[in-house]
């Protein structure tokens, strides 16, 4: 099959349109999905649905969210091991060759073509309709709160321990929204909440500070363990924990 053929049937993001609140969700890895014409990059499906090919309930949550809150969302809908939309073109681990130790067999050797192509086909239309979307909130709202939902896996591979955090506020530009969740979240749940962890913020954050940061916009990125959100009950209750301290943000 060409190119242009798949290519013409495949949607980078969908939208998710729950209500006009002054808030914005959307999820970079909410997706395992890999085009067929790429043939799984060479792994079988029960690899693909680990936490290396997407974020474990990160979808789930952000629609949640988005429900709850009566915004609109956007999901991309590729694997981040086709391309990983949340790192940018200069990053080495934009196309992975390897994930969690587990080498990415349709990764190795990719000649700058392929690179190219895969930038132009995933990379740069989701980022395109990210910032539309962006565009449209701010146009209907003076103050928007844009959230980005992330989701990580309790333990990588070979270590000892696992993460102990249930959820972590990551932040660079707006540490006062970050940790305004923190503090409502440590006052009123039970969670171990990380600040900057798991990840860092001021690392990891290519989406938000691409399109989110340089419009001055109030956002978190919520970074949420994976055993936590892995089936509909969990979902269920991590949103509703989230969905007062969101609120409170919304009245500031």
């Amino acid at each position: 099959m060409a190119y242009g053929q798949w290519m013409s049937d495949f949607e980078v993001a969908t939208g998710f349109d729950g209500g006009d609140a002054p808030l914005f969700v959307f999820v970079d890895h909410a997706s395992n999905t890999i085009p067929a014409a790429y043939d799984n990059l060479g792994l079988p499906d029960d690899i693909l649905a680990t936490h290396i090919g997407w974020d474990i309930g990160a979808a789930a949550l952000g629609r949640a969210l988005a429900e709850r809150l009566q915004s609109k969302a956007l999901f991309c809908q590729y694997s981040r091991l086709l391309i990983d939309p949340n790192r940018s073109l200069d990053k080495a681990d934009l196309i992975p060759s390897e994930a969690d130790r587990i080498p990415i067999p349709g990764n190795q050797a990719l000649s700058a073509a392929d690179r190219h192509q895969r930038i132009e086909a995933f990379h740069q239309p989701y980022h395109e309709q990210l910032e539309l979307a962006l565009d449209q909130i701010c146009r209907a709202h003076t103050n928007p709160l844009i959230v980005s939902v992330h989701s990580f896996t309790p333990r990588l591979l070979g270590d000892a321990q696992t993460r102990p955090w249930h959820l972590g506020l990551l932040w660079r530009e707006d540490e006062a929204s970050a940790r305004h969740v923190i503090q409502h979240l440590s006052e009123n749940t039970d969670y171990h909440v990380g600040d900057n962890q798991p990840y860092d913020a001021r690392v990891f954050n290519y989406s938000v500070d691409r399109h989110v940061g340089p419009r001055g916009l109030r956002h978190i990125t919520l970074e949420v363990r994976q055993d936590l959100v892995s089936n509909t009950n969990g979902v269920d209750r991590v949103a509703g924990n989230l969905e007062p301290a969101l609120q409170a943000m919304l009245k500031r």
